[in-house]
């Protein structure tokens, strides 16, 4: 018997519950110096009303709601918004279970998902001198140096810290625990300091986790035997007369002493390349695509690598008829070509930002035994550049001037008799041929999302399709 009025009471206890979160309240409390009215007054009188039962789990919460309420005028509010009112409103948390209990606290702790790669510091630098005048010092020389750092777990306490206790009153403590491998962050603070904390990893993760897909296009042009100075830009600036989208920009970037050229027009590749060909011989290196997160460096290789064999020292062998010497050797490696790294940045606008710095690297000479094997490192020169451009999203850039000269030798023979070993010597001939080409990068950076309502990257290459 008794159980079962046990159970008529719980249930008697959860509809009353239930009626009160649907029920509309009004009232009135002025205080005054002889009749204060606090909050927890206004909290007894809905306990009693509702039936509740309250719990304090902090001291802090129970002060808290002691305080003097000067002047409150409700009018058919619901429960919830009563207790946002009145605790959420005076930095207080507030549940209310489904016993028709209402805890209130004032300190809580939260773990926050932190959905990003766990590596604490990653810089890279590149930095070359250029000589600009004689060795004698006469003219001097200018260092070009291009330096990506990127820290986040390092810097990401602290920054939760200065979002915690930016005000001088808020609850105080080196609680905050950030969990790299993990990637969890654990926080206590009160309801606004969670609040701000949550808002704050929420904005960070969203731009950490746009991506964009960078489609390059690395194109050489060899030049006709009469072209001296480069490919002529401003014909193709004609070409594009009433066809350029109004935002175009063109700057010199001189430190190699070679031109170079910067563009942000709404032109096609095929129109690109058939300029390209009234200057000269066009060949597409590569056409690579990489995706990358924001702000992460994206790197494309093109090239070789080079090995060769050196010399590390030597050991010796005592055997009968002596001793004996045998040379060790390593092998190594030189990478030869050209290096495309790009660092993005998207704008709360959806603007890009890109740091671009493209390295193109050959061999000058190279160094090489009796057998005309390489036994050295070979001598490598170096063109690069660097810049900064903003740009809309799906537009593309383009950048020039790197021009290379290249000496070939070039050997030409009759077929069949100049392969005879020794009489084929009359048969053919050889001479250097000199050429010089220039490279062209075309690059067109695209936001890719994986919201319904956002462009994807399926759409992206069949609009690329589409447009030829």
């Amino acid at each position: 018997m008794k159980k079962l009025m046990l159970i008529i009471l719980l249930a008697f206890g959860l509809n009353l519950h239930a009626a009160c979160q649907s029920k509309y309240f009004s009232f009135k409390v002025n205080s005054t110096k002889s009749a204060p009215g606090t909050i927890l007054n206004v909290l007894e009188s809905l306990s009693s009303e509702c039936r509740m039962s309250i719990i304090f789990t902090d001291d802090e919460a129970k002060k808290r709601v002691e305080k003097n309420i000067s002047y409150i005028n409700v009018n058919d509010s619901n429960l919830e918004n009563i207790l946002n009112l009145l605790l959420s409103e005076n930095n207080l948390f507030y549940e209310l279970t489904d016993r028709n209990v209402l805890k209130i606290s004032y300190l809580q702790t939260k773990t926050f998902f932190i959905d990003y790669v766990s590596f604490t510091d990653r810089s890279s630098t590149t930095s070359k001198t250029i000589q600009t005048g004689s060795s004698d010092g006469g003219d001097g020389s200018t260092s070009l140096s291009f330096t990506s750092k990127f820290s986040f777990w390092d810097e990401l306490k602290d920054e939760l810290q200065t979002v915690l206790y930016r005000d001088k009153n808020a609850y105080s403590s080196d609680k905050t625990i950030v969990n790299q491998d993990a990637g969890l962050v654990t926080v206590t603070g009160t309801k606004k300091q969670l609040d701000r904390i949550e808002e704050y990893i929420n904005t960070i993760i969203s731009r950490l986790h746009k991506q964009i897909l960078i489609d390059a296009k690395i194109i050489e042009v060899t030049y006709d035997s009469d072209q001296t100075v480069g490919i002529d830009w401003s014909k193709f600036e004609a070409t594009l007369n009433g066809t350029a989208d109004g935002n175009k920009e063109k700057g010199l970037f001189n430190t190699l002493a070679d031109p170079t050229y910067l563009a942000k027009y709404n032109f096609t590749i095929t129109a690109l390349v058939d300029f390209l060909k009234t200057q000269g011989d066009v060949n597409i290196v590569s056409n690579p695509k990489i995706l990358t997160l924001n702000n992460q460096p994206a790197i494309i290789n093109v090239g070789e690598e080079k090995n060769y064999k050196y010399t590390t020292g030597t050991t010796t062998t005592t055997t009968a008829a002596g001793a004996i010497q045998e040379p060790q050797f390593e092998v190594g490696s030189t990478f030869v070509g050209v290096t495309l790294s790009i660092v993005p940045e998207i704008t709360q606008n959806d603007f890009i930002i890109l740091k671009i710095n493209p390295t193109i690297s050959e061999i000058s000479k190279q160094h090489v035994d009796e057998n005309g094997n390489p036994n050295l490192a070979p001598d490598i020169k170096i063109k690069q550049l660097a810049t900064v451009v903003k740009v809309k999203n799906n537009k593309k850039i383009l950048l020039g001037g790197l021009i290379q000269n290249r000496s070939q030798n070039k050997v030409t023979q009759v077929p069949i008799l100049g392969s005879i070993p020794l009489l084929g010597n009359a048969f053919k001939s050889s001479k250097t041929v000199n050429t010089k080409s220039e490279l062209i990068i075309v690059m067109t950076p695209k936001l890719v999302r994986g919201d319904e309502n956002e462009v994807t990257l399926d759409e992206i290459e069949k609009s690329e399709r589409t447009q030829g």
